[in-house]
């Protein structure tokens, strides 16, 4: 991992707690009634969902490749993405900018 991305969100979890607690600068809130454009947390790591509404799904499906992702076997590559489907807005993360929708057919002209 990129040792600026690291320090970055190592930051930004140290502000977010600080806030939380009632400590720090909490200019940082959206204002009320607004959510935010997009939240995009923890590369990898799907949100906790205290109600249990996990969802998945996947964005920007490209055309079949030969060798898709990381599976280097032939799929569409696409980016998958989780959200807590209670609060999509303030939940929504990154998980994989490599992943691999499988069974495709290459078409050969």
């Amino acid at each position: 991992m990129n040792v600026s991305r690291l320090a970055a969100s190592w930051a930004a979890a140290l502000s977010l707690s600080l806030i939380a607690c009632g400590g720090g600068d909490a200019s940082l809130d959206v204002p009320e009634g607004e959510a935010p454009a997009t939240v995009e947390q923890g590369l990898g790591i799907p949100p906790h969902c205290p109600n249990g509404d996990l969802i998945y799904w996947v964005e920007n499906v490209q055309a079949c490749t030969m060798k898709c992702g990381t599976t280097r076997k032939p799929g569409k590559p696409s980016t998958q993405y989780a959200a807590c489907q209670s609060n999509m807005t303030g939940t929504r993360t990154l998980i994989n900018v490599q992943y691999c929708l499988p069974d495709c057919e290459i078409v050969i002209d």
